[in-house]
């Protein structure tokens, strides 16, 4: 990756050189003497920092990550819309080709009012499942209402006595103070008793200190004493009852509240009202004790002769029948599924051929329609390592993916996705590897194809922000790496340097000396220098002199399909840059 995209990044420079290079020999070396004034090139490098890996070198090809081909039954129906054309791209989700649903529809339709049928035949069946026959039920709830009445019966006792004590309460004159009154206003009694002792309540009124005057001394069924409030309920004792005085009470005055009012014309028939209806409650209890006891006989004995099986199995039946219709509904919806031929994945379609709108296809149901390839945008490289290179990879690692079949050479990464486990022949052991390529057809600028050739680097050692210079630039002087640094420029060379990365020289060489250096990461094109050299400094990466045959370019090292000189005896290892 990091060689081409640094040949893409100097390439400008690098074809002013070849130029100037040229205008230069025709300038300066015709008609010129050579003995007098000889011009040489340089191609110089500044140190700089950046990318160097190396790595696993290999060849492959690109292939793509998905490749389907839309081959169908054959549809009898005719082809109703035709979206897409041969080499016309689509996104995932895209109808291509869709067949006339019409039918389809109909059927749809169809098996939707069955499915409801059955839904409502099997709720039907389970109700009926769940509930039992008419006379269970009518014994069931008769039952019912004899327990409760006769759970009843004794708080229906207990109020039809209360009843009884509250008939017609009143508040008379004690039997000393009738005569004189007589004809005074008696106090109201109102509320409910609420217990079942009988009695009277004897109320004295008496002068007290109260905001009234008034205060009454409570005795007979309840005692204490209580101040008057004039026309204003009062409780009189604890058990429900409440009392109203009006404003003509005096003290001395004696009321008696007796319970139940024996005194009044209207006692005689409460009390034989209230005995005639404990004698209603106790017969009626007597007839549902009869009658229950008989209902709970007869229930149990229709319940022996009672059975569900029938009814489990019509419900079984029925949620067969339900789950029939369904799976049939599930099925016409799949028809019309079928109908449309949608894009699993984005891609480009391939080959097809005579797919028209209108047309019906002909032959059996058995028999294929061929709507093309369908191509994925994502595409992958693959490329075969020997026993010793496999064993040093892995999935997940990195590659740079070098697309020779262009002229500019574009490099992506990849992940490696896939290794083979057995060799791809029987001979010298080859393992198919293959990786993901980070390419995104939208933003691309370059489209790629099936069956493309590509450098393959898996890196195996990477450093992003290390000191580097071009391979090219490092000599060995008794098997240790050692670099020509550029001793001192004129203002004029400065100035080629910035522009051009070359120094022209007349008559005489460029100054520099040699220093040894070293050398960690080696790349294919750009190595790490881990000592000896500082960023910013110059280092000399080749020289050429008037009459060479060779380029400039060839002479840097960057001429097509030349290796950098110090690494032309490496075995399966490059180096790439940013």
């Amino acid at each position: 990756m990091f060689g081409m995209t640094y040949i893409r990044k100097y390439r400008w420079y690098i074809g002013s050189v070849a130029i100037f290079a040229l205008g230069a020999y025709l300038i300066f070396g015709r008609g010129t003497d050579t003995a007098t004034s000889a011009t040489s090139y340089y191609v110089v490098n500044t140190v700089e920092r950046g990318a160097v890996s190396s790595g696993i070198e290999t060849t492959g090809e690109i292939i793509a990550a998905q490749k389907l081909d839309l081959d169908v039954y054959k549809q009898l129906s005719r082809i109703d819309v035709v979206n897409s054309e041969n080499g016309s791209h689509v996104e995932v989700g895209d109808v291509i080709v869709s067949f006339d649903k019409s039918d389809a529809y109909v059927a749809a339709q169809s098996s939707r009012v069955s499915v409801a049928e059955a839904e409502l035949a099997l709720s039907t069946e389970r109700e009926n499942a769940t509930d039992p026959n008419t006379a269970i039920r009518a014994l069931e709830d008769k039952i019912a209402g004899y327990k409760k009445s006769i759970a009843d019966a004794p708080q229906d006792t207990e109020d039809a006595y209360r009843d009884f004590l509250n008939t017609d309460l009143e508040a008379v004159p004690d039997a000393d103070d009738r005569t004189r009154l007589g004809d005074a206003v008696a106090p109201t009694v109102a509320g409910r008793y609420i217990d079942d002792e009988r009695g009277v309540y004897r109320i004295d009124i008496y002068g007290s200190a109260a905001a009234t005057g008034y205060s009454f001394r409570l005795s007979g069924l309840e005692t204490g004493a209580y101040s008057v409030y004039f026309g204003k309920a009062i409780d009189l004792g604890t058990r429900g009852l409440t009392i109203t005085f009006p404003t003509t009470i005096r003290s001395g005055d004696t009321w008696v509240v007796a319970v139940p009012s024996m005194d009044v014309a209207t006692y005689s028939e409460a009390e034989q009202t209230y005995q005639e209806r404990v004698a209603d409650i106790e017969r009626t209890v007597a007839e549902y004790r009869v009658s229950l006891a008989n209902a709970e006989v007869e229930l149990a004995n229709l319940r022996a002769v009672d059975t569900y099986s029938y009814r489990d199995l019509s419900v079984e039946k029925a949620t067969q029948a339900f789950s029939e219709a369904r799976q049939k509904l599930v099925e016409r919806y799949d028809v019309i599924k079928e109908r449309d031929i949608v894009a699993p994945f984005a891609g480009t379609i391939q080959d097809m051929e005579n797919v028209v709108a209108g047309a019906t296809p002909t032959g059996g149901t058995s028999d294929t329609i061929n709507l093309g390839t369908l191509i994925s945008d994502a595409f992958l490289t693959t490329f075969t390592l020997s026993a010793t290179d496999v064993a040093k990879v892995s999935v997940g690692q990195k590659v740079y993916v070098t697309v020779t079949s262009f002229r500019e050479q574009p490099t992506f990464e990849a992940v490696i996705s896939e290794i083979s486990s057995l060799p791809a022949s029987s001979g010298v052991a080859q393992y198919t590897v293959r990786a993901e390529l980070a390419y995104d057809r939208k933003t691309a600028e370059t489209i790629l194809r099936e069956g493309m050739l590509a450098t393959i680097e898996v890196v195996e050692e990477e450093k992003k922000d290390a000191l580097r210079i071009p391979v090219s630039a490092v000599a060995y002087v008794d098997g240790k790496p050692t670099v020509q640094v550029v001793d001192t420029l004129t203002e004029a060379q400065q100035v080629e340097v910035d522009t051009l990365g070359i120094i022209r020289t007349t008559g005489t060489g460029i100054e520099s000396y040699t220093k040894p250096i070293t050398l960690g990461i080696q790349g294919k094109y750009f190595v790490e220098v881990r000592g000896g050299l500082d960023e910013g400094d110059i280092v000399l990466t080749s020289a050429l002199a008037q009459g060479s045959d060779a380029s400039v370019v060839e002479q840097a090292g960057f001429g097509p399909g030349r290796r950098p000189s110090s690494e032309s005896g490496t075995s399966n290892t490059q180096g790439t840059s940013d």
